[in-house]
């Protein structure tokens, strides 16, 4: 039998989650998958929860890598880019971290890059922890929406977004004049434009508060 390690576990943690869901994931069918005791996962994982949020930081592996250094905008809008690509490639990893303060490496690092290139941009630890919050709250919010169609082709995701829009152009224009006047302006590009927009709009904001 091989020999058991976090890594390990975390590795095989992921296959069952792909067959089976996260929701059935369970101690007892991890120990059959790696072939041990359910309790040899204990000694080196203290809960199941510990265990989850270890499995969902394996999806952020490589987010804060080489990123940009021209400014603390562009360090922090091509990460906010990254985390949230993360989370909608392995949408199941990342409803596991999305509870909780970040509590292992890649979360961690992702706070400390924030934190630091908010720090030497001029934001007092007050405002950049007011700052961070918005970021990550922004980015994993817009994955977490995003998350249902993540696994549709460009073409399908138009045609959805085409249908939502007919679907307000269709509502009562006495009731909802606003959102039937400005339906064909709804949804406009792709998820990705729209996050992009948002984050520029929001990195505005807080680039203005520090003139």
């Amino acid at each position: 039998m091989t020999r058991l390690t976090r890594d390990s576990i975390v590795t095989t943690a992921i296959e069952v989650i792909g067959k089976h869901g996260s929701e059935q994931l369970s101690v007892r069918r991890l120990g059959e998958a790696i072939d041990a005791d359910p309790t040899a996962i204990y000694r080196h994982f203290r809960s199941k929860d510990e265990l989850l949020r270890a499995i969902g930081d394996r999806c952020l592996i490589g987010v804060t890598d080489d990123l940009p250094t021209t400014s603390w905008r562009e360090c922090i809008r091509e990460l906010c880019i990254r985390i949230r690509a993360a989370n909608l490639a392995q949408p199941a990893l990342a409803t596991l971290v999305r509870g909780a303060p970040p509590r292992h490496d890649n979360e961690r690092r992702i706070t400390e890059t924030i934190l630091a290139r908010l720090g030497e941009a001029g934001f007092d630890s007050a405002a950049a922890a007011f700052a961070y919050h918005a970021l990550i709250e922004l980015t994993i919010g817009s994955a977490a929406i995003d998350s249902s169609l993540a696994s549709e082709d460009s073409a399908a995701r138009a045609r959805i977004y085409a249908e939502w829009r007919s679907d307000y152009a269709a509502l009562d224009a006495g009731m909802f004049p606003r959102s039937v006047g400005g339906a064909a302006s709804l949804y406009p590009g792709t998820a990705d434009d729209r996050f992009a927009y948002a984050l520029d709009r929001l990195l505005d904001g807080l680039a203005g508060t520090l003139s």
